[in-house]
């Protein structure tokens, strides 16, 4: 029987100025870089810094070199905050002010925020 060859569902397409900007940021953040998220047994987005407390996720971040968030990748992070009744904070930041820092920040200056929210009629 021949087996079909499947085509990885995210291609790995990141600079080496993204990859340390995000290193820096998570390290600030102490978070946890590129983590993937699944519904339904498929990977439905992968953030570039996720930080949690007491094992409950409190922000994510995407680290912005050229291209922001798009409708569909927001989208898949609503819906599986919506699956997973999971409320937290999505910022962006700029790769360009992250490598521009000569020490950690008293403050991570985003240039998008995004109140990811469940709402229910209870």
């Amino acid at each position: 029987m021949k087996k079909i060859a499947m085509k990885p569902r995210f291609k790995k397409n990141e600079t080496g100025y993204h990859k340390h900007a995000v290193k820096q940021l998570a390290e600030w953040v102490n978070g946890i870089t590129e983590k993937e998220f699944y519904i339904d047994s498929c990977i439905a987005f992968v953030p570039d810094v996720v930080c949690y407390e007491n094992g409950v996720i409190t922000n994510m971040y995407e680290v912005v070199y050229s291209h922001p968030i798009d409708g569909k990748k927001l989208g898949m992070i609503q819906a599986w905050s919506y699956f997973n009744s999971t409320e937290f904070s999505l910022f962006e930041v700029s790769a360009d002010w992250i490598l521009k820092q000569t020490e950690k920040p008293e403050r991570i200056e985003a240039m998008e925020y995004y109140n990811i929210n469940i709402i229910t009629n209870e």
